[in-house]
């Protein structure tokens, strides 16, 4: 039995959304714009802010490190 909370969380594994994804990149586009993307890589801050909004907004506990590997993932597609 899964509980809201854990619904896109099952062990190890972080499940997004389309519109996770979508507020991701909106967030991040943000963060660019606020100077927090000095190079090739956001400022860790950033990371933390979008796992907040995430985890308040869907009712799931997400993670810096999720943002981080998730966008990653994003990039690695977008290459392809």
């Amino acid at each position: 039995m899964s509980t809201s909370k854990n619904e896109k969380c099952k062990g190890k594994h972080f499940t997004w959304s389309k519109l996770m994804s979508h507020m991701l990149l909106e967030i991040l586009v943000e963060e660019a714009f606020k100077g927090n993307k000095p190079s090739s890589t956001f400022k860790a801050g950033s990371f933390v802010k979008v796992a907040i909004e995430i985890s308040q907004k869907f009712n799931v506990q997400c993670e810096p490190k999720h943002v981080d590997n998730h966008l990653k993932t994003v990039k690695k597609k977008n290459r392809e």
